[in-house]
């Protein structure tokens, strides 16, 4: 198992906690150190990934932001976007070979707040060049929308290798993705942290869509926490899925070849 965090400040304690909780089991719990927002920091970390496993049987991709200003990252993205969509899109792609060979599961984290996004208000390029900022919680629905559309975009190709995706929404949990966010509303939900749930919560939801027998074939669905629901109209428009797809394989220069087979398979 391994544990990808920006910080070791915030890693170190993560992984001990996990250690901990897995001692009985002898598990090799490992963390590596990455910002999912920056290519450069992903291509490296998927290297390190593959090499050191011939197969994957879970990906949980769950890094993301919350901000209340537009930012750019040094690549040229905004930060949202480029933490919250292309840094998964990137690294699953990499990793598409292992996770293939481990008939692996999928869980894109998305959230409740895709009902808010919209990616037909303007052409992509400007909402992922930040452009068309139209505010911090614009920007978190517009890519949590895209993690759907991705996931069941990923189910439509990768289906027939035995990949299973699905994405869900963990429950409004008492996270530190609110401390950035000095907006009103960012505000407001950091001050009321203390009345959600805690991420314990979210955890179990998560690992349930992994781990859970009766769900080694469920793929291509929406969760709220652990009870599949329907996800927004706009994310199941396939046409916008396969914009999206074919727009992020520009944007993080996968080859349409590794889009469609992994690094190093035959078109």
């Amino acid at each position: 198992m391994t544990l990808v965090c920006r910080s070791r400040e915030r890693g170190e304690p993560a992984l001990a906690d996990v250690r901990q909780a897995g001692a009985a089991t002898g598990a090799d719990v490992r963390l590596e150190l990455a910002d999912l927002s920056l290519q450069a920091d992903v291509r490296t970390l998927a290297d390190r990934l593959a090499a050191r496993f011939r197969a994957i049987d879970i990906l949980v991709n769950n890094a993301g932001v919350w901000l209340h200003r537009r930012e750019i990252t040094s690549e040229g993205f905004e930060v949202t976007f480029a933490t919250n969509h292309l840094g998964h899109f990137l690294l699953t792609h990499r990793l598409l070979a292992p996770l293939a060979a481990g008939r692996g599961r999928i869980v894109n984290v998305s959230s409740e707040a895709h009902r808010n996004g919209d990616l037909r208000r303007a052409a992509l390029e400007p909402i992922v060049r930040g452009d068309a900022w139209k505010g911090g919680f614009q920007a978190y629905g517009d890519t949590k929308l895209a993690n759907a559309l991705f996931t069941f975009e990923s189910v439509r190709r990768w289906g027939a290798r035995g990949i299973t995706a699905n994405a869900m929404h963990p429950g409004v949990l008492r996270t530190r993705i609110w401390r950035k966010n000095r907006s009103a509303l960012g505000l407001l939900l950091h001050a009321a942290r203390g009345l959600m749930a805690k991420p314990e919560v979210g955890g179990r939801a998560v690992m349930r869509l992994v781990a859970d027998p009766a769900r080694d074939a469920v793929t291509g669905r929406y969760f709220k926490v652990e009870d599949e629901v329907a996800a927004t109209a706009q994310a199941y428009d396939a046409d916008l899925a396969r914009e999206l797809w074919d727009r992020s394989l520009e944007w993080t220069g996968v080859t349409r070849s590794e889009g469609a087979n992994g690094p190093g398979q035959p078109q």
